[in-house]
């Protein structure tokens, strides 16, 4: 039977993988203490996040293991872009009912593969029997006084959104058996969409300097733009005509089913943001500079709440805003 240890230094500590004080300056000491230790650089500050994926709740059971472990460090890193902070490094708890060594190859390679792209290196965490559920926290750097906040939001300005929408949310569907005749390649799409969001580092960075509010949608655009109205004090109006929809999400769905997954699907971990209208060239350049597709959805007006108008700019209602624990 392998113990606790033996796990960690066979699959977690592993070269690309485990941070390391001789090619990573700003970790002092990494796997293998009570505590890391990180140096954090002068004039910036530290952002941290925390997510936890549970089984059956975040993933399906058969969830491959090394796309589970790239869902997972991508969701999280989705939070530093909405802040516009660049990765630093990131700790994991990990439960399992076994310690099955072909499911922890399979995880910790694709762990590893994307701490390698994204240049976050994991320097700590646990290990413990349990139901399988992944847990990890990120932490990233950015100038001191210059993260996008929810709360800064104000009327006049525009909203955005990065990327398409609606993908991630009709390829769950797929994973729950209601998308039955489809092609190969738009499996391969799907599947790519739900466990490799692409988190939006690059443009959250360039935006530091350009938005005025941010976040990342992950429990759905209605529900998450609720969020930053909150906390801003506003009101958000989103056109439906204005919103980028995923190809695949209008070749395979009705227009009732394509406004639903677009406006409260979660898991496309896109940024939406919002900007003076006086930096709308800025924003479009932002974009460019990041590789990023940008769309401006709606307007900040005064006033609570979000409204979506349709095709004839009539208030559309939807049945849930989007995904929330304990509904």
């Amino acid at each position: 039977m392998a113990l606790e240890l033996d796990i960690i230094a066979r699959h977690f500590q592993q070269p690309g993988l485990a941070g390391d004080p001789l090619k990573h300056r700003h970790i002092r000491l990494g796997i293998g203490d009570d505590c890391a230790l990180l140096n954090v650089p002068r004039g910036k500050q530290l952002a941290l996040s925390m997510d936890v994926l549970v089984e059956g709740v975040h993933f399906p059971a058969d969830a491959p293991p090394a796309l589970l472990a790239q869902r997972a460090l991508a969701v999280n890193l989705s939070d530093l872009a909405a802040m516009g902070a660049d990765p630093f490094c990131f700790t994991l708890g990990l439960t399992m009912p076994a310690a099955d060594e072909a499911w922890l190859s399979g995880f910790s390679a694709g762990l590893k593969e994307s701490a390698e792209r994204y240049a976050c290196p994991l320097v700590g965490g646990n290990l413990a029997r349990g139901p399988l559920q992944v847990a990890i926290q990120v932490q990233g750097l950015l100038p001191k006084g210059d993260a996008l906040l929810r709360s800064q939001a104000r009327p006049g300005h525009d909203v955005w959104v990065s990327g398409e929408t609606g993908r991630a949310g009709l390829a769950l569907e797929w994973l729950q058996g209601k998308c039955p005749d489809i092609s190969t390649e738009q499996e391969e799409e799907l599947l790519a969409a739900y466990y490799r969001p692409e988190p939006r580092l690059a443009l959250g960075q360039e935006l530091r300097d350009v938005a005025s509010a941010a976040q990342d949608v992950s429990d759905g655009l209605l529900i998450d733009l609720s969020r930053l109205a909150q906390q801003s004090r506003v009101k958000i109006t989103v056109e439906i005509a204005a919103m980028p929809l995923a190809g695949i999400l209008t070749s395979l769905r009705d227009s009732s089913d394509v406004f639903r997954l677009a406006m409260t699907a979660g898991d496309d971990y896109e940024l939406v943001f919002t900007a003076a209208s006086s930096k709308r060239r800025a924003v479009q350049a932002a974009a460019r500079k990041a590789g990023v597709t940008v769309s401006r959805i709606g307007t900040v007006s005064a006033g609570e709440g979000v409204d979506v108008l349709d095709l004839s700019g009539r208030p559309l209602a939807f049945e849930a805003a989007g995904f929330e624990h304990f509904r």
